[in-house]
């Protein structure tokens, strides 16, 4: 009877570990966005590319790729950013909190900070 279950437990992880692997897809190596420039770099290039395959009227399976693909670059991108706004809402929330105190030197210092990180934010992105 061990035997039995031991065989069945054995086949049930097989069939399952196959159907797993059949619809795992595979990854691509994405770009990476070390800074906030690079970030915004990618951003413009990968999105400027979605686009172009995202104006067809019918996307083949080559186009899922490529979509899937281009998907991994703008993760890094928008994961980059995301990390630089909290950083620059911690930094302003300093601000607020110091001007509430009237707190001279941290409004000046921390808004320095808060402004030089928005800045690569709003401004353009020199891209090579």
């Amino acid at each position: 009877m061990v035997k039995i279950v031991s065989l069945l437990a054995g086949t049930l992880i097989a069939y399952t570990s196959a159907s797993y692997a059949d619809e795992r897809y595979d990854h691509f190596p994405a770009l990476a966005a070390d800074n906030t420039t690079q970030a915004l770099c990618n951003l413009a290039e990968y999105n400027a590319k979605l686009q172009v395959l995202l104006t067809k009227d019918t996307l083949t399976a080559e186009d899922m790729v490529k979509v899937h693909e281009l998907t991994y670059t703008l993760e890094n991108a928008i994961q980059r950013i995301q990390k630089d706004l909290t950083a620059a809402a911690t930094d302003l929330e300093e601000v607020h909190l110091a001007s509430e105190k009237l707190d001279k030197n941290t409004v000046q210092q921390q808004g320095k900070t808060y402004l030089t990180a928005l800045s690569l934010l709003t401004s353009p992105a020199s891209c090579k």
